[in-house]
């Protein structure tokens, strides 16, 4: 009797151990169909990773209920279960890339988004184009004083003039003036007399991927002319797409792919002038081509790299501005992620190319390296622009453990010294994706940055925190890894998870004083935003808008 108890004791056991996992999976499916038919996980992070989470939990408990518990199932069952649970996600759902810490962003396959959600980004993209309809202005690239023509601004340092700003976005926040789709890729935007310029991946009319710079009215984001080539960077940490910011210089725009393609386009019509591969013998690197060419005079001047043997001796290049053709070329260092700049070092000008060796400063005139600082970091991710403190010291940060280095370049008898002036704390100016900006006020000389997706105040002077945000980087929270610009004294934050936030720009404090949602579609925004005359520009690889900031 006692061993009939224990049996049938064992046995409701069992039962229980066997629906558990059944149950566990029934919740799990049901919540799974509920973010999926609400599809508040669009502009939610959070609700995203709790998607994510839903389909773990899911899978495993289904593989738990059906192999482990289930006696003595057949092997031949075991294996066809294995591959339909593996197999079914892959139908609905695809892996496109990472956010900034590495964690997966997974959406729906074009043929789920077509039948239940609408269309694919594709479509709602083809789609908003024909509905709004072409432009009608010609567009005239004659930049106003204060337009933005390059990347960042005039010294590529983020901080742009203009009228004042509202301060107080409880009571006057920003005034969306138009939000629509774009294509993919992480270009910012350049400006022109009224013209708003980026580069995106997209598909022409015969299905083809191409790298397409666009031209629009900056007053409605009506599309004035394209102008595409056939191409498609793709990689499975960051995504597909340009890296790159076009440059406006005479009318003319130039735009580097993020396969090493490097045009020159009439800025009225579109049309292509001439175009070069600046990967010719060479290979790219891990995440693309990502720096936006810097034009001087008759100059475009881009840091393909030296990648490979053959390619020794041409890692920066010069090319003549009206005709494309090659004027110089110089250095052997693997590519960076950062753009080249022009800054005054002592009497000279010269180009600072920051790759993934570290800072170099070259000659103007034929490129000769004059001197370099090495700064080797993590694969060579050196991403944030340098920032030139006076003619001869400046401030250079990356992530992945490398802080920041500030520096002393001087020239005795005709020979160029580098010397070390301070090293931050590894916790420091981490600038792992996000570029820095520099503000001066009558207490000193201060550095804003995003410290490994943390907002931070540091002391140019010493290289000592101000003050940090300690706040767990999330939607509503710190903003991650995304870009930061500044104007009349504030700090304009376009935070990884597309909302906008206003920030003081003080020493003394972190003090947040508003945020509103700017971008509600696309799973992260990596790219920076633009002030022109107050207003703003935005955008990441689905959708861009203009807010006006004014007073």
């Amino acid at each position: 009797m006692l061993i009939d108890h224990r049996c049938r004791r064992k046995s409701r056991i069992g039962k229980i151990h066997g629906i558990v996992p059944l149950i566990l999976m029934v919740v799990c499916s049901l919540a799974l169909l509920l973010l999926w038919q609400t599809g508040i996980m669009a502009s939610n992070s959070s609700n995203k990773n709790m998607m994510k989470l839903v389909f773990f939990i899911t899978l495993i408990s289904s593989l738990v209920w059906f192999v482990l518990v289930q006696k003595k199932p057949k092997i031949v069952w075991r294996a066809a279960f294995l591959v339909v649970i593996f197999s079914v996600p892959n139908i609905f759902l695809v892996y496109v890339s990472m956010d900034g810490e590495f964690f997966p962003i997974i959406r729906y396959r074009d043929w789920v988004l077509n039948t239940f959600f609408g269309g694919s980004h594709e479509q709602r993209l083809k789609k908003h184009r024909e509905e709004q309809g072409k432009s009608t202005i010609v567009a005239k690239l004659t930049p106003n004083t204060t337009d933005v023509i390059q990347y960042r601004g005039p010294d590529r340092g983020g901080v742009y003039d203009g009228p004042p700003l509202s301060h107080n976005w409880d009571k006057q926040p920003p005034k969306m003036l138009w939000r629509q789709p774009v294509g993919g890729g992480y270009a910012s935007f350049v400006t022109a007399n009224g013209c708003l310029i980026t580069l995106e991946q997209r598909k022409n009319e015969n299905g083809e991927d191409q790298e397409m710079v666009v031209c629009y009215e900056a007053v409605n984001g009506k599309e004035i002319w394209t102008s595409g080539w056939n191409a498609l960077f793709s990689e499975r940490l960051g995504g597909d797409g340009p890296r790159s910011t076009p440059t406006i210089a005479n009318g003319d725009v130039f735009a580097l792919g993020a396969t090493g393609k490097l045009v020159c386009i009439d800025g009225e019509n579109g049309k292509q002038k001439w175009a070069v591969e600046t990967l010719e013998n060479n290979e790219n690197i891990t995440w693309g081509m990502s720096g936006s060419p810097l034009v001087i005079g008759d100059q475009v001047i881009v840091n393909p790299g030296s990648q490979t043997e053959a390619s020794k001796g041409s890692a920066v290049r010069s090319y003549d501005r009206n005709t494309g053709k090659l004027q110089w070329q110089a250095g052997s260092y693997q590519a960076g992620y950062c753009s080249p700049q022009v800054a005054k070092i002592g009497e000279d000008e010269q180009i600072l190319i920051f790759d993934a060796d570290g800072l170099a400063g070259h000659q103007l005139s034929d490129g000769k390296e004059l001197w370099r600082f090495h700064f080797p970091t993590y694969m060579g991710i050196n991403v944030a622009q340098p920032v030139v403190i006076d003619d001869h010291t400046i401030f250079i940060g990356a992530g992945y453990g490398a802080a920041g280095v500030c520096i002393n370049v001087t020239k005795s008898e005709n020979q160029w010294q580098v010397k070390e002036k301070y090293r931050t704390s590894n916790k420091v100016m981490r600038l792992k994706m996000s570029p820095a900006v520099r503000l001066t006020n009558k207490n000193g000389d201060y550095l804003y940055g995003l410290d490994d997706g943390v907002m931070q105040c540091m002391d140019l002077a010493t290289g000592k925190q101000k003050w940090r945000d300690d706040r767990r980087a999330k939607k509503g929270q710190a903003y991650g890894h995304g870009q930061i610009a500044a104007s009349d004294g504030v700090l304009i934050i376009l935070t990884e998870y597309g909302e906008l936030v206003l920030v003081d720009a003080t020493e003394t404090e972190f003090r947040e004083i508003g945020r509103i949602d700017a971008l509600t579609r696309g799973p992260k925004t990596w790219t920076v935003p633009i002030i022109v005359d107050g207003i703003l520009y935005v955008r990441n690889e689905e959708q861009m808008a203009a807010f006006d900031l004014r007073q």
